[in-house]
C-alpha cells in the first residue's frame, strides 16, 4: 500500500513532495514548495528546508531547533488558506497556511504568512510573519473534524480540552 503525502493533496508520497524531496523534480508554484517543506517537517528531512530557503535568510534559520521540533512534533494537518502570485510565471509569492501537530499530546499549530521568491529559476522560502495560534481555534466550529487527524469531531477531542 502506498502512503498518501502528509502534506494534504490526497496524492501518493513518492509522486507528490516525495519527487521533491529526491531531488527527481523541483516545486512549480510557491504553494507546491510550501507543501514540501510541511512534508519536509514531517518527516524529518532538515537538509530539503536548508536547500530551499533562500541564502539571504538563511542567518534566521536555526538547524538545530527545526530538527528537534521535526522529531518532536506529529504534524497531522497542512490548511492552505489563500495563496496570492506564486504560480509558474511569477517571480514572488505568497501562501497563507496553518501547520496543524500534536506536541506532548497537546494539539497546536503553527499559522503563518509565507514569502516565496525565485532564485536562478527555483522557489525558495524566504520569510513569514506568524499569527497566533489561539485565532485557529477559535475559528473551529465543534461539530468540525479535529485537526488533529484522530477522526473525532473537534468537541469530542482536543475541542473538549479546550485546545
Amino acid at each position: 500500500m502506498k502512503a498518501s503525502c502528509p502534506c494534504g493533496s490526497s496524492e501518493d508520497y513518492s509522486a507528490c513532495c516525495g519527487r521533491f524531496h529526491a531531488e527527481l523534480a523541483l516545486p512549480e508554484t510557491a504553494e507546491q514548495l510550501m507543501r514540501s517543506r510541511y512534508c519536509a517537517y514531517a518527516n524529518q528531512k532538515i537538509d530539503y528546508l536548508v536547500a530551499t530557503h533562500d541564502p539571504d535568510y538563511l542567518d534566521d534559520f536555526d538547524r538545530l531547533q527545526a530538527g528537534k521540533w521535526a522529531r518532536d512534533a506529529e504534524f497531522t494537518r497542512l490548511d492552505i488558506l489563500s495563496t496570492a502570485r506564486g504560480k509558474s510565471g511569477d517571480e514572488t509569492g505568497m501562501v497563507e497556511f496553518v501547520a496543524w501537530f500534536l506536541l506532548g499530546g497537546d494539539l497546536t499549530c503553527h499559522h503563518e504568512k509565507s514569502t516565496f521568491r525565485r532564485l536562478d529559476g527555483k522557489w525558495v522560502y524566504a520569510d513569514g510573519t506568524g499569527k497566533p495560534a489561539a485565532s485557529m481555534f477559535a475559528a473551529l466550529g465543534r461539530n468540525d473534524p479535529c485537526p488533529c487527524a484522530s477522526g473525532k469531531k473537534f468537541k469530542k477531542c482536543h475541542g473538549a480540552a479546550g485546545g
